[in-house]
């Protein structure tokens, strides 16, 4: 086949890949399969490993008519069959084509819940127990550093004062909040690194990326943020904005590059919140 007439793919680079969501909605798309099994390849050497996840290069063999069987004659004439297996990248691919072709991908701005969205996005993650984390790590740096005599400008906080915040500020479930904001619109959602596809959460924030995602909640006037720590548990807005801000003015923005961000509200514009499935360039 020439060149002109195959089909030209869309390359692209995964950073992070929620597994089982991408399973599921492979199985779908193709009237499910049968079975499969995680083949893990680490320094040369193949294992075979269940549905568990690991940071090491991921191919699946999925039973049935799915991975690809097909005849091929050898230089002597014989008949062989090969079987293609699927990287779980292929898969994404694979899905990512068939939502375009069939139509599922539809606009952010137009989409309701359920809909699914490849959006481009550049995320930070929303989390006051990351600030503080960042901050502390950050102070103990620099008093690392002025002990060999480096200069560092700004008012230190005290170390202790950051540790007992940190103490006191709690996640609710495994993940991190992400957030964008353009003009039109805010979209916010969950990571977690046992998702991260041999990547580290550092390559997800600050990054130009594509988000291939499923619409959960609209709220067309914004709502609040941070759902995933206990500051979900406050009532008084006043208050947890006070104490919000309180924390945010320890920052020390004109000293340290933060990855983290803390925005307890998204007001005047909707927002859109995503069950992500996979970033990628």
């Amino acid at each position: 086949m020439s060149t002109t007439q195959e089909t030209l793919k869309e390359l692209f680079f995964p950073y992070y890949i929620n597994q089982g969501r991408l399973l599921d909605i492979y199985a779908i798309l193709n009237g499910g399969y049968s079975e499969y099994e995680e083949i893990t390849t680490t320094s040369g050497v193949e294992k075979i490993k269940g549905i568990k996840g690991t940071g090491g290069f991921k191919i699946l063999n999925i039973g049935g008519d799915l991975s690809g069987n097909f005849e091929k004659k050898n230089v002597l004439g014989n008949d062989e069959k090969e079987k293609k297996i699927q990287t779980i990248t292929s898969i994404l691919s694979l899905v990512i084509q068939s939502l375009k072709s069939k139509s599922y991908l539809v606009e952010i701005t137009t989409s309701s819940p359920g809909k699914f969205v490849e959006i481009p996005v550049n995320l930070q993650i929303n989390s006051i127990k990351s600030l503080m984390e960042e901050l502390s790590e950050l102070i103990k740096l620099s008093a690392n550093m002025q002990k060999f005599g480096a200069s560092v400008k700004g008012t230190i906080q005290p170390i202790k004062e950051i540790d007992g915040i940190l103490n006191s500020i709690k996640n609710l479930f495994d993940g991190e909040e992400v957030i964008y904001q353009t003009p039109q619109y805010c979209i916010v959602g969950n990571i977690t690194d046992s998702n991260l596809y041999q990547a580290t959460r550092a390559d997800l924030i600050g990054t130009n990326l594509k988000c291939l995602a499923q619409v959960k909640r609209i709220f067309l006037e914004g709502s609040e943020l941070m759902r995933n720590t206990i500051f979900t548990k406050i009532k008084d807005k006043t208050a947890k904005h006070q104490l919000i801000e309180s924390i945010k003015a320890m920052k020390m923005d004109e000293v340290f590059d933060f990855e983290a961000t803390a925005i307890s509200e998204i007001e005047g514009k909707p927002l859109y919140e995503l069950e992500i499935i996979a970033l990628y360039q």
